[in-house]
């Protein structure tokens, strides 16, 4: 846990010095397997974010938050504040997303400091604690942007799921989609908006199918894929040298205490009905062709999405609800 920030912190060299989250080598959700982390952009939205927190809560799930900055300052962000500050109380990581939620790819001085350093003036004091996650928009960072993030200690966080969710309209196709990719990924970083009606819709029941799943895989004496905070993705160091950093105590505990809560959360789960036996009214010809279709507790060989078109619709309105 990042100790208090002083009440008077002014100096942006205090505002982000977490020694905890900072100063890693920049993430991108290929570091571990078997484990995975939900991150959620562009909020708080009072019209949306309670439920994905509430979500989150009632299946036990770590996640991070970044925060884009303009959203809790001033009258119009007073219920923003609010729900940042249960964000904090509940035990979910923040980092900041910046100020507007610009694209920073050729971000120069006067930008990295209005989008960046202003970002962790506005939210180190409202969190209460040093900000060391830092996420670009769009994943785009300048060179000179990471080397202000190198100078403030602060931890790029990019990730390994891009669930699109974003631009997504049917909520059963999201929620399959979300599911197959950790699946095929074998865990990773989850990249989803708190901002997004549709998100917000699914997220109870993209957690409910990763808990399904690996209450299959326990059955099965295989390893779940389990729900972890971003301190299992740190690295120290560069490269082949790169080491993972030591996770903390309180938040090993987490993890643990989880692990040892799953098969009492399995066994509680309502019971799933044997598929009909349809074949004996099928010709055997029409039976032996049928294809299995792989559920979410197989490992299926599914494509990942295409890659956004280098024009997306939210560079045209950055703000919009749902853009990265």
């Amino acid at each position: 846990m990042p100790r208090p920030l002083p009440a008077d912190a002014k100096d942006l060299a205090v505002l982000t010095d977490d020694a905890v989250l900072g100063k890693a080598a920049r993430v991108n959700g290929d570091e571990a397997h078997g484990i995975v982390a939900f991150t959620f952009d562009d909020g708080p939205n009072p019209e949306t974010t309670p439920a994905v927190i509430d979500a989150l809560e009632k299946y036990d799930v770590p996640a991070t938050f970044f925060i884009v900055t303009q959203r809790i300052v001033g009258k119009h962000g007073e219920r923003g504040r609010e729900l940042l500050a249960r964000e904090v109380q509940d035990g979910f990581l923040i980092g900041s997303h910046s100020v507007t939620h610009p694209n920073l790819k050729n971000a120069q001085g006067d930008q990295i400091a209005k989008e960046i350093d202003a970002s962790f003036k506005t939210l180190a004091p409202a969190v209460g604690r040093p900000i060391g996650l830092f996420r670009p928009p769009y994943g785009a960072l300048s060179g000179a942007g990471r080397v202000r993030l190198k100078k403030l200690g602060v931890t790029e966080v990019i990730w390994s799921i891009d669930t699109l969710d974003w631009r997504a309209h049917d909520a059963d196709r999201l929620r399959k989609k979300v599911g197959s990719m950790i699946e095929h990924d074998h865990g990773g970083i989850v990249l989803m908006h708190d901002v997004k009606p549709i998100t917000a819709k699914v997220i109870a029941q993209v957690l409910d199918d990763l808990e399904a799943a690996n209450c299959k895989k326990l059955a099965a004496g295989a390893d779940p894929i389990i729900p972890v905070s971003l301190h299992y993705f740190l690295k120290d160091g560069d490269g082949k040298k790169a080491q993972a950093r030591a996770i903390p105590v309180d938040v090993d505990k987490r993890t643990a205490a989880y692990k040892a809560a799953l098969p009492e959360r399995c066994a509680k789960r309502p019971k799933e009905e044997a598929p009909a036996d349809e074949s004996a009214a099928k010709p055997a010809s029409a039976a032996k062709s049928d294809h299995p279709v792989g559920d979410f507790g197989k490992r299926v060989d599914h494509p990942k999405p295409t890659p956004e078109p280098a024009h997306s619709p939210c560079l045209d309105n950055p703000l919009a609800i749902g853009c990265r």
